[in-house]
């Protein structure tokens, strides 16, 4: 074999190798929270969704911002009036909230400005979906 050809067998095998590779190596990915889908998918739970369709209740989702405290988001979202509290779903990458209210006692929004009266300084929360 010249030393021509034979320097050139390792650049035709380098592209099939690397394709083969990275083939091999296992995919990571994260959600970044920088989109809705993000922020809906980290909480989303078809059952729930369904059960709340069923009894004519809202599902709300929400980003939330700032320091992250899971604790007492789940304590602040409990204590409000007409959110069923079997469906509260929280998510710390990315920081997400979702919930199910019955409109007939408290509407979407009014819950969410409730669980936000005590949270803790710098923590928000924004709602990103609503699914009726």
């Amino acid at each position: 074999m010249s030393a021509r050809r034979a320097a050139a067998l390792p650049w035709r095998l380098a592209g099939p190798l690397a394709a083969l590779a990275a083939a091999l190596v296992p995919l990571v990915s994260q959600a970044c929270g920088a989109c809705v889908e993000d922020n809906v998918a980290a909480t989303y739970d078809h059952q729930t969704v369904t059960r709340a369709k069923t009894a004519g209740n809202v599902m709300v989702f929400c980003q939330v911002s700032g320091p992250f405290d899971e604790r007492q988001l789940r304590h602040s979202a409990q204590r409000v009036q007409g959110i069923k509290v079997q469906s509260l779903r929280t998510s710390a990458q990315p920081p997400a909230l979702s919930f199910a209210v019955d409109p007939a006692r408290q509407s979407p929004q009014a819950a969410v400005e409730a669980i936000q009266r005590t949270l803790p300084a710098g923590m928000y929360l924004t709602v990103v979906r609503l699914i009726p």
